[in-house]
């Protein structure tokens, strides 16, 4: 499978095209806004089928596109972590209207995602702290994970929003650090990629784990 990035939404949030070649079909991780001209212009030039759209969590700078995009692609399927379902439907949830400047409601159907799952070779983790149903996805062939707003480089997400925990968080931490392979590389929404090996010496180091 291959990868690529794309910024979108007012924050510039890393989100995630992966691809098959063998049969053109694509999944996106997380939208978070409605500049799509880059993504569609993509899947167009390389004959894509867009078949997924999977949230890391239910923050408004991250499920902003969505509704553009069931309009664009109405075949395509939305899911997040089960317990953010409701984040989708309730702006106090996603800080829509902090985000984004309005109060974002999605239109469409979603299906949950539960810890253990499978979806397009990745392995959902359930990581909550930032948000109650925060996933990562963990592909082993490519070493890649997908972590959302719970890791990045040098830093973890923010627990003081609503349904935020700084213990989940930490126990998430804690998951990802001492589960994976050190070479493993975290794709994050905020920041550069980093490793699981570089991130763990770094949260040891803070005391965070």
């Amino acid at each position: 499978m291959e990868m690529r990035v794309f910024p979108l939404g007012p924050y510039m949030v890393n989100c995630y095209l992966v691809w098959n070649y063998s049969n053109r079909a694509a999944t996106l991780f997380d939208c978070g806004g409605e500049n799509l001209d880059s993504i569609i212009e993509f899947l167009d030039n390389h004959s894509l089928t867009l078949e997924n759209v999977i949230l890391t969590h239910g923050h408004g700078d991250h499920i902003g596109g969505i509704n553009k995009i069931i309009n664009l692609y109405p075949e395509v399927k939305v899911y997040i972590g089960e317990e953010d379902i409701k984040f989708l439907k309730d702006p106090s949830l996603s800080l829509s209207q902090y985000i984004q400047n309005c109060e974002f409601i999605y239109s469409g159907h979603c299906y949950p995602l539960k810890g253990g799952d499978s979806i397009f070779g990745f392995e959902v983790i359930d990581t909550p702290g930032h948000t109650i149903g925060s996933k990562c996805f963990y592909n082993k062939e490519m070493k890649i994970i997908i972590s959302g707003d719970t890791l990045f480089r040098r830093s973890y997400g923010r627990y003081d929003l609503p349904t935020g925990s700084f213990d989940d968080l930490q126990k998430s931490l804690r998951k990802l650090c001492n589960t994976f392979p050190p070479e493993t590389v975290v794709y994050s929404a905020h920041s550069a990629p980093t490793t699981i090996g570089d991130e763990k010496s770094f949260l040891k180091g803070q005391g965070i784990i």
